[in-house]
C-alpha cells in the first residue's frame, strides 16, 4: 500500500504540478515528436525512481522493468491522448488508464497475488457498500425523473419566453443529484445541520432568481422543485440508515 501510495504521489505531482503548460501545447502539435513529451517523461523517471526507493524497494532487475513499464505505458496513453480533443471522457480514460498501471505494477512489486486482490475487492463490495451503491444511484436519474414527471403540469404552464431563460441545460438536473447525494451523506454521517445549511445556500442562490424574474409561477415552480429534491434526499437518507443498521 505504501508503494502505491508513493507511485500515485509521484504521478499527480509530475502529471498535474510539474508539467508546464509549453509541455502540453508542445506535445498536443509535435506528437510523438514532442521535446515537451521528453521532458515530462524525464520528470515522470525521476518521481517514479523516488517513489520505488522510497517505499523500500532497491532498483534491481525486478524494480526496473517495473520501472520501464510504468513509463513506456504513460508514454503510450498520453501519445493516444494528443490525437484525442480535450474532453472530460477522454481526460478520465488517460488518468483511469495511468492509474490502473500504477495499481497493477504496484501488487506485483508488492507481492500481491492475483487471489489476494481478488478477495480484496469482494470483501469491499459487501451488502452495505452494493446498498449505498444502490441508493445513490436511485438519487441520481431515477428520482430526477420522479421529479419531472411531478411537475411536468406546471412545465406546461411557463411559454417560450420563460423557458428561454430557463439556464444551462441539464444544470439544474446535476444540482439536483449532488444536493441529494450531499443530504443522503449528512444524515449517514449524523450531521444533521449540513442538510440545513445546504437548504440555507442554496435559498440564498434561488431567492436571487426569484427576485430578478418577479414571477410567482416560477418562484412557485422552484420551490416545489427543491422541496421534492430535499423530501427525497432526506427520505432516502433515513431509509438507508434503518437499513445500514438493521444489516
Amino acid at each position: 500500500m505504501t508503494l502505491f501510495s508513493l507511485l500515485l504521489i509521484a504521478h499527480f505531482v509530475a502529471d498535474f504540478y510539474l508539467q508546464k503548460h509549453s509541455w502540453i501545447m508542445c506535445k498536443v502539435k509535435n506528437k510523438q515528436r514532442s521535446i515537451g513529451l521528453l521532458k515530462h517523461m524525464i520528470v515522470h523517471v525521476i518521481l517514479t525512481s523516488v517513489a520505488i526507493l522510497l517505499s523500500g524497494i532497491t532498483l534491481d532487475y525486478t524494480s526496473l522493468i517495473a520501472l520501464t513499464v510504468i513509463i513506456a505505458t504513460h508514454y503510450l496513453i498520453d501519445i493516444w491522448k494528443t490525437y484525442q480533443s480535450f474532453t472530460l471522457k477522454n481526460f478520465l480514460i488517460d488518468q483511469v488508464g495511468h492509474l490502473l498501471i500504477i495499481a497493477i505494477i504496484a501488487s506485483w512489486l508488492g507481492g500481491i497475488s492475483l487471489q489476494h486482490a481478488a478477495d480484496t475487492i469482494i470483501a469491499f463490495f459487501n451488502t452495505k457498500t452494493l446498498m449505498l451503491i444502490g441508493l445513490y444511484l436511485f438519487l441520481c436519474k431515477p428520482v430526477s425523473l420522479l421529479i419531472t414527471l411531478s411537475l411536468s403540469t406546471y412545465t406546461k404552464q411557463f411559454d417560450e419566453s420563460e423557458k428561454a431563460n430557463e439556464g444551462l441545460a441539464s444544470a439544474g438536473e446535476f444540482i439536483g443529484y449532488f444536493e441529494r447525494g450531499l443530504i443522503v451523506t449528512f444524515i449517514l454521517l449524523e450531521q444533521f445541520a449540513g442538510v440545513g445549511f445546504l437548504l440555507a445556500a442554496k435559498s440564498v442562490f434561488r431567492f436571487g432568481d426569484m427576485r430578478r424574474q418577479s414571477d410567482r409561477k416560477l418562484t412557485e415552480y422552484i420551490m416545489l422543485g427543491t422541496l421534492f429534491s430535499f423530501s427525497f434526499g432526506i427520505g432516502v437518507g433515513k431509509l438507508a440508515d434503518y437499513l445500514l443498521r438493521s444489516v
